[in-house]
């Protein structure tokens, strides 16, 4: 199986992850730099170790600059024509698990994530101000 063909939205938010599962992503060929593996590395961050992880995908995806896109996409921020909200969902959560975490807080995608969700927050708020007008 490739990193395309997995199916990430298996992956749990919240607690452990199956041993299937895990044997299926030790098991998989994965590139380290397409939207499916960052996915997936995003999905396991908040329960495994970045040594683990790096084991898994051969790299720290949360450092690749690389895949600032695609974690916009993954975020929602990206516009995309068919969202998958769930997902998003999903991610989101995730990213502010792995935020809240001493150690990882300080990732360059984690930051991205973060400046993003601060950019947004500016915009709504300007754009409730602004409708705030008589």
């Amino acid at each position: 199986m490739t990193c395309a063909e997995f199916n990430a939205d298996l992956l749990p938010v919240e607690g452990s992850i199956p041993q299937d599962l895990l044997q299926q992503i030790k098991a998989m060929q994965k590139c380290g730099r397409c939207i499916n593996c960052l996915y997936a590395y995003i999905m396991l961050a908040p329960t495994m170790s970045d040594e683990e992880l790096i084991g898994f995908f051969g790299s720290d995806l949360l450092e690749a600059a690389e895949l600032k896109d695609e974690l916009s996409e993954l975020a929602g921020f990206k516009l995309n024509p068919y969202p998958n909200r769930l997902r998003i969902a999903r991610v989101n959560k995730s990213l502010q698990k792995i935020s809240l975490q001493k150690e990882r807080g300080n990732k360059l995608l984690i930051k991205h994530f973060i400046n993003e969700c601060l950019r947004q927050l500016e915009g709504n708020m300007l754009e409730e101000y602004y409708n705030m007008a008589p």
